[in-house]
């Protein structure tokens, strides 16, 4: 009797003590793991390859974000600039931020096929980060399709293209292939050489400049800048100066204002460039009569010498030819037709904005090369570059008033282009949504 009466009363004291007691141990809370290294090695640098292919610091930021959602990467936010990418990983009570610097050196045509058809992929489910990142390494490494002597006469093939669509005289055709076999060859050197890379815009632009004012427009009588400028057009940053009006007019003013300056100390090279060339060689002596040029058929000839030049120089994948050549033929008809009632700069806003859509339609189709392919070769005709540079060349020259205008209208050009490419987006939305590619700018 005792004893029960003893228990019950340690059992009672026992509930009133207990709150008194020492504390479970609380329940540890639901921390998620940081993703796998590999995840974020992938990220990082997919992020510094799409930086290299051209896309916009936006877009780069959208598809880190969706393949991020692909690998169950939670907790990561990116923060995009065109050489580099940061990458912030939430640890629940804490944080950690990785940083991967990248190139200002350009993918060519067939590493940008590659790296968005990489991205599909992924999007897809059907490869692991691991095999995602070999696959990035090996598309990055990859050598040009074609040697180096091919690519010199590509070089010159893409010139005399450049240099038909600015309806010259019989007589400068021979003189833009050898030009443009000579910038082939610094290019190829260039490749090979790290210093001469760094300073390759102006030393062509000097070489190529005094060339044409000391020989090669005296002896053929004709005016230099129908050979200077197609010879150095493809050096112009029409790309760099569109994309950084794109992102100031989105509101991404760090990137825009970083490609809107290297786009400029690119025209400002050039310039100095030029001007070098000519204070060697000598501003040549006035051509004595107006030469015949060839007719208003060579600038449709061009754009197809210019696509044949642009598809070997740049190592466009295979098969996607015929797709260039569309979306050239559609930039230029667009623009030159256009010019006659909407003056320059509507015509150049037009193009840009058909041009995107049209790019967005053939990447539909089974055999259709991701939207950067097609799109980024229509730079060299959508930007006035042969105007902006002959804006620069009359600068030197003795009609400087002139030359400026010509350059500021480039300039003008240039914001009708990256305004037209915005609209352009917004209506490939609607075709870019309903594919199941990524492959879009």
């Amino acid at each position: 009797m005792s004893r029960r009466w003893w228990s019950r009363v340690a059992e009672v004291a026992q509930g009133h003590l207990a709150p008194l007691g020492p504390a479970s141990d609380p329940e540890p809370e639901n921390f998620e793991a940081p993703p796998p290294e590999a995840v974020l090695d992938l990220l990082r640098h997919l992020g510094v390859v799409m930086s290299r292919a051209g896309d916009a610091t936006e877009r780069v930021t959208q598809i880190l974000e969706e393949v991020a959602v692909v690998y169950a990467a939670t907790g990561v936010t990116f923060f995009v600039v065109p050489t580099g990418v940061f990458v912030r990983i939430d640890t629940g009570d804490s944080s950690r931020m990785d940083f991967e610097a990248g190139s200002s050196v350009p993918l060519r045509l067939d590493q940008v096929d590659a790296l968005y058809r990489l991205i599909d992929d992924i999007r897809h489910g059907t490869v692991d980060a691991g095999v995602a990142r070999e696959r990035l390494d090996a598309l990055v490494a990859a050598g040009p399709r074609f040697g180096g002597g091919v690519s010199v006469l590509a070089s010159g093939v893409l010139t005399v293209g450049l240099g038909l669509m600015l309806n010259p005289t019989a007589s400068a055709l021979p003189a833009l292939l050898l030009i443009g076999f000579l910038v082939g060859g610094l290019r190829w050197w260039a490749d090979r050489e790290p210093m001469l890379s760094l300073v390759l815009p102006v030393v062509t632009a000097t070489v190529v400049t005094a060339v044409v004012f000391q020989w090669v427009a005296p002896a053929l009588d004709s005016p230099p800048l129908e050979i200077v400028i197609p010879a150095l057009v493809t050096f112009l940053p029409g790309a760099a100066l569109t994309m950084a009006t794109v992102e100031l007019s989105t509101g991404d003013m760090l990137a825009g204002s970083a490609r809107l300056v290297y786009g400029l100390e690119r025209l400002l090279v050039l310039t100095f460039g030029i001007a070098m060339g000519a204070e060697v060689a000598g501003l040549p002596p006035a051509v004595g009569h107006a030469p015949e040029a060839l007719g208003a058929w060579a600038p449709w000839v061009g754009v197809l010498v210019f696509g044949v030049g642009q598809f070997v120089a740049s190592s466009a994948p295979r098969r996607t030819f015929g797709w260039l050549l569309v979306v050239l033929y559609v930039a230029y008809g667009v623009q030159a037709l256009s010019g006659r009632a909407l003056g320059t700069l509507g015509a150049s806003f037009l193009a840009a904005a058909v041009v995107l859509p049209v790019c967005y339609t053939i990447q539909s189709r089974r055999s259709g090369p991701p939207v950067p392919v097609t799109f980024l070769p229509t730079f060299w005709m959508l930007v006035p570059g042969a105007l902006g540079l002959q804006g620069v060349a009359r600068i030197v020259g003795a009609d400087q008033a002139a030359g400026l205008g010509d350059f500021l209208n480039a300039l003008m050009s240039i914001v009708a282009i990256a305004v037209g490419v915005v609209v352009g987006s917004g209506l490939s939305e609607r075709i870019g949504r309903a594919t199941s590619t990524w492959r879009g700018i």
